[in-house]
Parts: C-alpha cells; sequence; structure tokens
C-alpha cells in the first residue's frame, strides 16, 4: 500500500516513517499506534551471517505460526545495539519484547522498574522447567525473573588443526608453555594471537582467565551481590600486569585496540594469526574459512601458583530476551517469548550458530556438531566452576571503567596497578 493511501486512510498524524537498521541496510517501515496483535521487536542479530541466518527463521518461522501478531522488527549489531537500547530505555520509549545482556546491563533497566517480572507466566505449563536453572539464575534479581536466557557461550582457545601439524607445533597445557609457543609463532612471522579489541569486550577474556587461574571464580560475582569481602586481591593487578605482557611481546596484532573483533577473526582464518581466544560463536563465525581450515580448540592453560580451581571456565549466559513493563501487549510479547525459546527454534539456532543454548535437550550432539559437543563434554562438564562473563555481570558504569582501565593496561598508557585500583573502585560503587 502506498503512503498517500495510508494517508488517506489514517490520516497524515497517524502515519509515521522511521529508518530501521536491519542486518545492515536502511528499511523504511510503516508503524501505526499500538494495538492488539502488534509488537516491537529489537534484537543484536546483525552483521554477522550465522545471526542473520538464525533470526531470519525464527522471525519466518513465528510468522507462519502467528499471522495474527505482527512484528516491527529493529536490528543492529552488537555494540551499537548496546546504546540504542540504552537510549530508548533512557528515554521513556522503549520496544515491548528485546534482546538484552543478563548481569548489570539488564539489572540496570530492572533497577528503574523497566522490565515485566515473567514469574507468573514461566509458572504456566513448565516453561521454567525447560530452562537450566543456572541459566535462569542470571537473569533473575531478588527472586524474579525479568528475562528468558537464550544461549550458553564459553571462552576457549581456538586453532587451525591444519597449521599447527605443518609448523610441528603442540597444544600447550601450562601457561609458560603456551607463552613459548607464542615466542616460537612470532619468529615464523605470524602473529601468535589474533584480538580485535575495538569494542573493548575480546581482551577481557584475557584478564578474566587470568584472575579466574590466579584467585578463583566468583570474584566480580562476589561484588554484584554486594559482599562486604569482595575483593580483586593482588591477583587482579597481577592479571592486568600478565595480559599487558602479551601486548608488549608484540604476541597480539598491530593496532590491535583498534582493529575489530571481525578483521581479527579475518587474520585467524588466513592463517596470519595462530591461535584465537573467543567464545563458542566461533565455530559459527569460522564456517567461512578457506579449504584445509580445520578448527580445534583447547582449555586456557594452568598457571603456576594459581590459587584458582585451573579446570574452571569462562561461561556464561551471552543473551536473553526481555518484555518492557510498558508493553501494551503483555499476552502477545509472551507468546513470542515462548516461541523463541521452543526446543524447536532453540535446537536450530544451536545448528545454526553452533552455539549451546539454554533449553534442556536442544544442544543435541546433531545440531551441535562434535567441536561444540566436545566443549560441553570434555570441558563445561568436567569444570569445577562455570564463572560468567564480568562484563555483563557488572553494573554499566563499572563495565564502562573496565573496558577503559584494560585497554589502558594493553596499550601502556595505563599500569597494572592503576587499572586494577580502578577496576576495584568501580565494582565496589556497585553502578
Amino acid at each position: 500500500m502506498q503512503l498517500e493511501v495510508l494517508h488517506k486512510l489514517f490520516g497524515e498524524e497517524t502515519v509515521k516513517l522511521k529508518s530501521v537498521l536491519i542486518a545492515g541496510a536502511s528499511l523504511a517501515l510503516s508503524t501505526f499506534p499500538a494495538t492488539a496483535g502488534e509488537l516491537t521487536f529489537w534484537h543484536a542479530y546483525a552483521g554477522q551471517q550465522d545471526k542473520v541466518d538464525f533470526i531470519n527463521f525464527a522471525l519466518e518461522a513465528f510468522a507462519k505460526k502467528h499471522p495474527d501478531i505482527t512484528l516491527d522488527v529493529v536490528a543492529a549489531e552488537q555494540s551499537a545495539y548496546k546504546t540504542k537500547l540504552n537510549t530508548a530505555m533512557a528515554s521513556g520509549n522503549p520496544p515491548d519484547v528485546f534482546y538484552t545482556l543478563p548481569g548489570g546491563f539488564l539489572n540496570a533497566f530492572v533497577k528503574g522498574g523497566q522490565m515485566y517480572a515473567l514469574d507468573q507466566d514461566l509458572a504456566k505449563d513448565g516453561w521454567r522447567e525447560s530452562f537450566l536453572e543456572s541459566a535462569i539464575a542470571q537473569t533473575s534479581k531478588d527472586g524474579h525473573t525479568y528475562a528468558v536466557p537464550v544461549d550458553v557461550d564459553s571462552v576457549v582457545f581456538w586453532y587451525d588443526k591444519a597449521l599447527f601439524a605443518e609448523k610441528g607445533w603442540t597444544v600447550p597445557k601450562t601457561y609458560d608453555e603456551l607463552m613459548a609457543l607464542a615466542e616460537k609463532i612470532k619468529a615464523d612471522g605470524l602473529v601468535p594471537f589474533a584480538l580485535g579489541n575495538k569494542d573493548s569486550w575480546p581482551a577481557t577474556f584475557w584478564f578474566q582467565y587470568m584472575e579466574m587461574r590466579l584467585k578463583g571464580s566468583g570474584v566480580v560475582a562476589s561484588f554484584v551481590n554486594g559482599d562486604a569481602n569482595a575483593s580483586l586481591g593482588p591477583e587482579g593487578e597481577k592479571a592486568f600486569e600478565k595480559v599487558a605482557e602479551i601486548a608488549k611481546s608484540e604476541y597480539f596484532p598491530t593496532g590491535f585496540n583498534g582493529m575489530s573483533d571481525q578483521e581479527a577473526n579475518m587474520l585467524f582464518l588466513n592463517g596470519q594469526a595462530a591461535i584465537l581466544l573467543n567464545g563458542t560463536w566461533q565455530i559459527g563465525a569460522s564456517a567461512d574459512a578457506p579449504e584445509g581450515f580445520d578448527l580445534g580448540y583447547f582449555a586456557f592453560p594452568t598457571v603456576a601458583g594459581g590459587a584458582g580451581d585451573q579446570s574452571d571456565v569462562l561461561a556464561g549466559v551471552a543473551a536473553s530476551f526481555g518484555i518492557s513493563e510498558k508493553a501494551e501487549n503483555k499476552s502477545d510479547a509472551v507468546t513470542l517469548l515462548k516461541f523463541l525459546s521452543s526446543p524447536e527454534v532453540m535446537t536450530k539456532y544451536v545448528e545454526l550458530r553452533k552455539t549451546m543454548v539454554t533449553v534442556k535437550g536442544a544442544t543435541t550432539e546433531a545440531a551441535a556438531g562434535p567441536v561444540l559437543y566436545g566443549i560441553s563434554n570434555d570441558l563445561m562438564n568436567a569444570a569445577g566452576h562455570l564463572d560468567s562473563f564480568y562484563d555483563t555481570a557488572m553494573p554499566p558504569a563499572a563495565t564502562n571503567t573496565y573496558y577503559t582501565a584494560l585497554q589502558g593496561a594493553l596499550d601502556g598508557s595505563v599500569t597494572p596497578a592503576d587499572a586494577a585500583k580502578r577496576l576495584e573502585g568501580a565494582l565496589k560503587d556497585n553502578k
């Protein structure tokens, strides 16, 4: 229907056009006053093919099953999405249903009274029981659940088995062996560790694993939960120091703090960088690797003298969906959440994105494939603890301090001692 016809039918004030970023393209969508059967839905599944493939499947399947519910869809890439959503929430004009990160990001909205509590809905028809309880806990606060968890990511080292075989390199078991291998790789003319830290989060895996190995899991959780004795300890400074040493040794790509994660991934897939510390979403991101590339993984190595359980794995809920307290059509909003978290959709999520999901029984071996299923069984099940992502667990202000302190430690503009002091102060402020 043409815009002129809409004007005639509904009047100038009723019809509004807005630009929406969908998978990187700007599209004009018609929006009408909210009525039953209409929902605004925002998500961050843009900019990466496996993400786009999943959301296209889910939304097409939803449209077929629920033709009476119309979705006004807005999508953006992760970093831009967080800014966009924060702006919308702060302005009091939130979407009805939206993608959100668990932990501190979600809790900021909960604290502001902006999230609809899902408790009564989850209690019906065994919906709550369909999720892993450890996952539900990461989207709950003060006894109430405010979002349904979607996927569980763990972080491991990735490498090309074919490249390692060609070079005669062996998988390291200890941190000292890892550093010795990095020196060999550098001498061979390759980048030891791919890292694109433009968006700040990729380098956090290095710091968190060092803190976990040196001090133990649950450090940031203790701050968030209000433990008066919470502390990074001297291990915090040591962890910053260790990561800074890697950067100083030139084991990361030149200009890594200004390089995107996607650019770093291309270095890895093209054989210019030998190893990558990244989440299990790397399986999907490696789908376009050149012929002969054979993706392998290994656990973050043991650190001599570390007080933490050396089998612990960095893993947690990476994404969730919630409903705005302001949403007028909460019944249809719940219907959308139930569909997105259904076994059918979640198993397809595993198949397309090669990422573990929070719905029980959906991460099948057939859908996951041997690499992801191996990580789930060999590393996750054997882990003493699973420590959720620091940056998503922290409140927003602390996350920003974490990012800037770590980037500064990596480029040498902030000392490890000062970086640790800044981060601990921000965590104690709990904002």
